[in-house]
């Protein structure tokens, strides 16, 4: 018997689905660590303006970003958020802020009870493989913002450029943190100099940047770090700023703040 695809439901009733508006989003969220509103509404424009259905998260926190996301996601039929995460922290918990955005059906939260996303990621690869090592991608976007540590995302960003598809892009927070400004424990095997240098800009510099698999670049208020997978075309890098002064000044303190809270 030939399977058939039904229809999605918000296609047949869109008036019965509506859309979650960003600023009701922003406003539920309010308050909430880390993802500022400012940085919501980027990845909010740039979700709808490229079409994206399936976006994968690491590093969850307390859920924000990834309501933006799936909000963004939201006029998208199938379109979802994969969030994984290891850690809990203190505070409201990702299922809580979700729901209060009201945003829970399109939201799928991970939790890794050991190891890290990168484990997770390689199951993923096995998953979506063939027996000769074909992969198929499964992924629009993917927003990266989770150990800051080199050795766990120079090796996750490798891994999810196996499961995005061309045209997807990959976008790193973070470009600057690092562990000495780090309240949550400096691990006693770093050298002084791995404490001090910002691991996530390595990883931007170091391993994206030169992989022949991405091919245009982005470095957007000094703190994000946009990378395209666009095998065959010419590399391409910009910087842009698209907040005043002021604005991100704010939107820094706040994350400073968020970022010294401890993890439960």
């Amino acid at each position: 018997m030939e399977s058939r695809r039904w229809p999605h439901p918000r296609t047949l009733w869109p008036n019965a689905y509506p859309i979650r508006r960003f600023e009701d989003v922003a406003a539920a969220v309010e308050g909430i660590p880390y993802m500022t509103p400012g940085q919501g509404r980027l990845v909010y424009d740039h979700l709808r303006s490229c079409g994206a259905q399936r976006v994968l998260e690491l590093g969850t926190a307390h859920g924000v970003s990834s309501a933006y996301m799936a909000a963004a996601l939201d006029a998208v039929p199938g379109g979802r958020v994969t969030s994984v995460d290891r850690f809990h922290f203190g505070g409201p918990q990702p299922e809580e802020t979700i729901a209060r955005a009201g945003l829970a059906d399109r939201v799928e939260l991970i939790r890794i009870p050991h190891s890290s996303y990168v484990w997770w990621l390689k199951e993923q690869i096995e998953q979506h493989s063939d027996d000769d090592g074909n992969c198929e991608p499964c992924f629009d976007f993917c927003y990266l913002d989770g150990a800051h540590d080199f050795t766990i995302d120079g090796l996750a960003v490798l891994l999810v450029e196996r499961l995005l598809r061309p045209g997807g892009w990959l976008l790193l927070d973070d470009l600057d943190w690092t562990y000495d400004v780090s309240k949550f424990g400096i691990p006693e095997y770093l050298s002084p100099t791995e404490r001090a240098a910002p691991h996530m800009r390595a990883v931007f510099d170091v391993i994206l940047k030169p992989h022949p698999a991405f091919t245009s670049f982005r470095l957007q208020d000094g703190s994000w770090g946009w990378a395209q997978k666009a095998p065959g075309q010419p590399k391409r890098y910009r910087i842009e700023t698209t907040r005043r002064f002021t604005d991100a000044m704010l939107d820094f303190l706040s994350r400073v703040r968020g970022r010294l809270l401890p993890r439960g």
